[in-house]
């Protein structure tokens, strides 16, 4: 029995009456195309049971349908949410994500975008922590499209990528809360203070003065982190009445410790932190915190890279900004609260 020949795309555009440029366009979903002809396309397609070779037409339109995102520490709570996010927007769109964790790490943050060529990718969401110096020279450099999903810094106006972040300064929104309820002696438990610089930024704004024992500089932005601030604080002749950890994750690590030490959150201290991640909701007490919008960030971010990468003609560079939201729990409630409760 003879083997059926296979159909290629020229068969295609023959009995769509079109060229075989307008087809590669219809498989691509790129642009310069009309909705009717498409639809003629896709029609002959199935009718003829063509089967695309995907890798030929990868090579031809210069296309791999897939695209990076760049992420400091996937062990972060926050960060599978936006990952999550950029998956299924690209998803929609038919693309792969390739992920890499830099650790918010400098030479990690421009080593993806000297090599991210290599990743054989279209485009580039980068969320960078780190924000070495060189950093928008290399994005500018880049060769591919991308998107910066930014949480404090203020990047150049220059900067050839998409851009989206938040309005307002989230530490500020944390300090400004803890003062309102009546807290006096607030301390703060970070990371190192050249990660996510604003967060600390806004502890110090806020205060008239800071007292270097609160200041608490971990190594990271994990769990452990807070127990070991819980352990300094706790160590201190006068505690602080009130926490701003740098995230999540750091928070529950204090309030963890502190239900071992015997310290009573909100009564003897309150604790906030920032992300708004999911564990915030399930511990004891639950700990107020900032929502930094890592969802929508996360989608909006991918989604202007696509767009982007499908456009047929050049774009304007966009900066949306998401406006904080602070979710009051009972981490951190007002000391007038208690007072009214003691008397």
């Amino acid at each position: 029995m003879a083997n059926r020949r296979k159909v290629t795309i020229e068969d295609v555009a023959k009995q769509a009456g079109v060229g075989i440029a307008t087809v590669s366009r219809a498989l691509n979903d790129s642009g310069g195309i009309s909705a009717k002809t498409k639809a003629r396309i896709m029609q002959v397609i199935e009718e003829m049971g063509f089967v695309p070779n995907t890798s030929a037409q990868s090579l031809k339109i210069r296309q791999t349908r897939q695209i990076a995102l760049a992420v400091p520490d996937i062990r972060n709570a926050i960060i599978p949410d936006i990952a999550w996010s950029v998956e299924q927007a690209a998803k929609q769109h038919g693309y792969r994500v390739v992920q890499i964790n830099t650790l918010g790490n400098a030479r990690l943050e421009l080593e993806i975008l000297r090599e991210v060529k290599k990743l054989h990718v279209d485009g580039l969401v980068l969320f960078p922590l780190a924000y070495p110096k060189t950093l928008e020279s290399l994005i500018n450099q880049c060769g591919i499209p991308v998107s910066v999903i930014n949480y404090g810094k203020k990047l150049s106006t220059d900067l050839k990528a998409d851009i989206v972040g938040l309005a307002r300064q989230e530490g500020k929104l944390v300090m400004e809360h803890l003062l309102q309820i009546g807290r006096t002696r607030i301390a703060y438990a970070g990371a190192p203070k050249d990660k996510i610089e604003e967060r600390y930024l806004a502890y110090e704004q806020s205060l008239r003065q800071v007292e270097a024992s609160l200041v608490f500089f971990g190594e990271d932005f994990s769990f452990e982190t807070g127990r070991q601030a819980a352990d300094y604080f706790y160590s201190l002749k006068h505690m602080p009445d009130a926490i701003y950890a740098v995230n999540d994750m750091v928070a529950i690590g204090i309030v963890n410790r502190f239900k071992e030490l015997g310290v009573r959150v909100p009564e003897d201290v309150a604790v906030a932190g920032i992300d708004n991640n999911l564990w915030t909701t399930v511990t004891t007490p639950q700990i107020t915190s900032v929502s930094i919008m890592g969802n929508e960030v996360g989608r909006l971010a991918a989604e202007l890279l696509l767009k982007r990468i499908q456009s047929a003609q050049p774009l304007d560079y966009e900066r949306v900004e998401f406006e904080p939201r602070l979710i009051v729990r009972e981490s951190s409630v007002s000391m007038k609260h208690y007072s009214r409760n003691e008397a």
